[in-house]
């Protein structure tokens, strides 16, 4: 499994660590050197969807970034265009940590985790896994990689304990009732959640998802009382003009020191 450092992502990088400066602990020759991927190969299940894992393992002191990173975290990118016998890779992120302040989060995770894969099968047959991972971990400075990925599923292979315990770690789905109000501003909305849910603890942390990649979404003000948590983020499109927006389509993650709860839409 190849890890090479591409020169595209340099600018990024350095802007986050410009904006929040501090001394380098060590120089690291290799982006190797601190994060590995393993193959995790799995089992079929008996309707088709395969189920594999990476597991992602990272020296002490380092992260790297969920789904949806935080307005200082380094969201991942994944493209499975190289693979055989497949029809889609969804991954199944895990419950991750919040880092940071308000106004200044990243969303990931500091330890060893593993990252579940659900792939729909195209026939019988092996599935030749291929891909790109674009990441990238953070310390004291940030790196930024390309992680390339190749494996040969096989269509057998028993349940793995590991890969069941990660699933079970993700977000729990619920009803909660969310009302999403929306309020114009430049190149986009405000958007105010107010979200009937029970305490997930202290420090909790709400991260908004629109299906439009090109939209930028700001961490979330929050604020409970009660029973009742809300929400205000700025949804801004990537070189101004607007934008539609579905809030059935809006999908709601509350991160909090007793658990994390996941929603998938909002009405008016």
């Amino acid at each position: 499994m190849k890890i090479r450092f591409p020169a595209w992502a340099f600018l990024a990088i350095a802007a986050i660590c410009f904006a929040f400066p501090q001394p380098v602990r060590a120089q690291w020759t290799s982006v190797s050197e601190v994060i590995q991927f393993e193959v995790m190969p799995g089992w079929r299940r008996a309707d088709g969807v395969h189920v594999a894992a990476l597991r992602v393992r990272l020296q002490p002191g380092w992260k790297t970034y969920w789904r949806s990173a935080g307005s200082v975290g380094i969201a991942p990118q994944m493209d499975w265009r190289g693979s055989r016998n497949l029809r889609s890779v969804t991954p199944a992120w895990p419950t991750p940590k919040v880092f940071g302040t308000e106004g200044a989060l990243s969303i990931g995770y500091d330890r060893d985790f593993i990252l579940p894969l659900l792939i729909p099968a195209q026939g019988s047959g092996p599935i030749g896994l291929r891909g790109q991972l674009s990441i990238g971990v953070c310390a004291d400075i940030c790196l930024p990689a390309q992680v390339e990925i190749s494996a040969d599923l096989p269509a057998a292979g028993a349940p793995d304990l590991t890969i069941e315990a990660a699933l079970a770690d993700r977000p729990r789905r619920v009803n909660a009732t969310a009302r999403c109000n929306l309020r114009p501003i430049d190149n986009g909305f405000a958007m105010t959640s107010q979200i009937d849910l029970p305490s997930q603890g202290r420090n909790e942390a709400v991260v908004f998802e629109v299906p439009n990649a090109s939209v930028w979404v700001t961490d979330a003000v929050v604020s409970r009382r009660g029973s009742e948590l809300r929400a205000t983020s700025e949804l801004i499109a990537a070189g101004g003009g607007g934008f539609a927006l579905d809030r059935s389509q809006v999908r709601i993650t509350v991160i909090g020191t007793g658990g994390a709860v996941e929603i998938e839409g909002c009405t008016g």
